[in-house]
This record gives C-alpha cells, sequence and structure tokens, in this order.
C-alpha cells in the first residue's frame, strides 16, 4: 500500500472517519441536520468515484475494478478550501470494448459495450452499498434516498466529462444506459439530461447559447438547513420551474435581458433522454 492511502473497506469501517465527514460537511452548512450531512457526504465523494469512472469510459473505452477490496484513499482535508481526495485501485486489471487494447498479455480483458455498462454499474454498486449501508445506520437517511444522490453525482460527471472531450451526446446516453438500469439500486424513474436554448429575440432560429443540464432524481436536503432553498436542479421543483430558473441564470451570465415571465426561450424545444 502506498504511503498514505488507507484500504476503502478500512475506511468505511472506522467511525472516526465518518464523524469527520459528515462534521465537515455541516461545518460548511451551519444547522444542517445528520441527514442532510449524510446526502452532501455521500454526493461528494459519488463525485469523485464518478470521475474515475467517467473519464476512461468516454476517452478510451476502459472500466477497471472498482469493488471497494481493490480501492484505497488518500484525504487531506485543509482548514480552509476543498479537499484533496486520490484514489488508488490496486490492481490494473480492466475491461475494454476497444479493439486492440486487450491484446494478449495486456491487463484488459475484451467485452461489448453491454458488458462494459454492466461492469461499470456492478463497480460503482459494490463500492457504495458499504459507506450507503453505514450511512443509513448512523444519519438514518433512507438507502433508496442515498442511491438516488450516487446516480446524479455520476452522471453529472459524466456530462461534465462529456463535455471536456467533445462527446456530450455519447456521455448522456451512456449514463443513463448505465444507470437506469431496471432492478439496479441506481435506478430511479427522474433522473434525465435536458438542454436548455436561448434565442435572439429579434431572430429565433439565432442560438445565443445552448447547454445540456442533469435533472437530478435525488434530493441534498439543502432546503433543511436554516436558511436553505431548493437547489435550481431540485427534484422537488417542477420541471417548468427548473427550466426557468436555469435560463435566468443564464441570461444573466450573458448578459440579456431578463427572461420574459409568460415565455421560455427553449419551450419549444425540450430534450429529455431518459427514456
Amino acid at each position: 500500500m502506498a504511503p498514505g492511502f488507507t484500504p476503502v473497506p478500512s475506511l468505511f469501517a472506522d467511525d472516526r472517519f465518518l464523524a469527520a465527514m459528515l462534521a465537515r460537511q455541516q461545518a460548511g452548512t451551519p444547522g444542517l441536520d445528520a441527514k442532510g450531512a449524510a446526502a452532501y457526504f455521500i454526493s461528494e465523494y459519488a463525485g469523485v468515484l464518478g470521475l474515475a469512472a467517467a473519464s476512461p469510459y468516454l476517452s478510451h473505452g476502459l472500466v477497471p475494478a472498482f469493488v471497494p477490496e481493490n480501492s484505497a484513499l488518500a484525504f487531506e482535508l485543509p482548514a480552509e478550501g476543498r479537499p484533496r481526495v486520490r484514489l488508488r485501485l490496486l490492481d490494473p486489471h480492466c475491461v475494454t470494448d476497444r479493439p486492440g487494447k486487450s491484446r494478449q498479455g495486456s491487463s484488459c480483458r475484451p467485452v461489448d459495450r453491454e458488458g462494459l455498462r454492466s461492469d461499470l454499474r456492478e463497480g460503482l454498486e459494490a463500492h457504495m452499498e458499504p459507506l450507503i449501508h453505514r450511512l443509513q445506520g448512523r444519519t438514518g437517511l433512507p438507502w433508496q434516498a442515498m442511491w438516488r444522490l450516487v446516480s446524479d453525482s455520476v452522471a453529472a460527471r459524466f456530462l461534465e466529462a462529456g463535455r471536456q472531450f467533445g462527446c456530450e451526446e455519447e456521455a448522456q446516453v451512456e449514463a443513463l444506459a448505465i444507470l437506469k438500469e431496471p432492478g439496479s439500486p441506481l435506478a430511479n424513474r427522474q433522473l434525465h439530461f435536458f438542454e436548455i436554448v436561448i434565442r435572439d429575440e429579434a431572430s429565433p432560429r439565432r442560438i445565443i447559447a445552448r447547454r445540456n443540464f442533469r435533472a437530478r432524481g435525488g434530493c441534498c436536503r439543502f432546503y433543511t438547513a436554516p436558511g436553505g432553498s431548493y437547489c435550481s436542479t431540485c427534484v422537488l421543483v417542477a420541471p417548468h420551474e427548473r427550466r426557468r430558473r436555469i435560463e435566468a441564470q443564464m441570461r444573466h451570465r450573458l448578459g440579456l435581458p431578463a427572461l420574459d415571465e409568460t415565455t421560455s426561450a427553449d419551450g419549444a424545444y425540450p430534450k429529455d433522454l431518459s427514456s
């Protein structure tokens, strides 16, 4: 084991580790209860895992073994600023659906696209299940709520990685195929992607800006904290209101006039990839 790294099973079983992670969430949002702290932490941690999964998947068609027994973590938690988290996979074996990456003697086993998706889904489930079990027992946040948050975070990382690699459409399709498999604890009906398009009011055919977003299936519980509110992409916000809020934010950043409350610039051009 490399210096500074701790096996994931040992961390998840350590009460001191869980207490420190939950306390850090509450320190950043004063008044946040235990369930809210668990929601924050599970979302943050799943985001780390999601980034580690999405980047090799989309760039090279690779899925490493994410099971807890193959994973080790190193945490740096400064008094101020964002934490630094490093994930180390102990065994280099992986699966791939790209020809040429599974040559004889290679650590990559060839699979088809469905096999690639299944391996990643099963790895995510195996990695997150013990943490979800521990957090449920410690905070009372239902396991179903945490699985929804895991899916949300992984989907967001797929979208971000797709944006960086120039394959947003593929990233969305793959994320939903991985996360919405019937029978998987990761599957939830509400998670999907949608697009906001802002058009020139004087010339509606001219697109000023467009961007894809992830619609959440879970709730981070920020609204339960003192002074909290619903997030723009919150599952508890009606879809039309969610679109209105996000479009208003985009228009503000672009220096455009405030949104007309009676219309939406992209209302006639929805994109829903959830089916």
